[in-house]
């Protein structure tokens, strides 16, 4: 979690990186091996599963996964695209917690836009009636996604504060 002269940057765990590799990996040796043995659907699953290989690999690249959080607002960056946010685009950030079947699957940090904020809407209405949020990150960097959202509703506040008249230059870094 190096601070650095523009703010933080955060970065995914490696481990992730690797077991999407391992588990594709061994995906597509069934998926041949089923193939070979006659049934052509193990071909398919080879195929399927050997999309995740090249995404797992670029994943492990240094700087091809990031969160960059710096007085202006936030970037995160998946495969190597980057996606800034401004803070004052932003209303708060919170946890989202993704279920199947009633079951907890993963936590994520969501977050909903300012009201001031005019892009997008319809794209906006579907997003938070499908995941509970009108964006998300993702990824939660290392850190849980309770600690994450705090982390970044404390530098939204920081930034706010500073912006106010009497709060000084608001250049400081969160």
């Amino acid at each position: 979690m190096p601070a650095t002269a523009q703010g933080l940057t955060l970065y995914p765990r490696r481990s992730a990186a690797v077991w999407l590799l391992l588990v594709c990996s061994v995906f597509v040796a069934l998926g041949i091996w089923m193939g070979l043995r006659g049934d052509w659907r193990g071909f398919l699953c080879a195929g399927f599963f050997g999309l995740g290989l090249p995404v797992g690999a670029v994943q492990l690249i240094p700087g091809s996964s990031y969160l960059e959080l710096d007085t202006a607002g936030f970037t995160f960056c998946t495969l190597f695209r980057r996606t800034t946010v401004a803070w004052a685009d932003v209303a708060g950030f919170y946890v989202v917690t993704l279920r199947q079947s009633g079951l907890k699957v993963r936590e994520l940090v969501g977050f909903n836009f300012a009201a001031s904020y005019d892009k997008a809407r319809l794209g906006r209405k579907i997003a938070s009636l499908i995941g509970q949020c009108e964006g998300a990150l993702p990824d939660t960097y290392g850190q849980p996604a309770g600690e994450l959202a705090a982390l970044m509703n404390a530098c939204l506040a920081r930034v706010r504060a500073h912006a106010q008249p009497a709060g000084g230059s608001g250049s400081a870094p969160p």
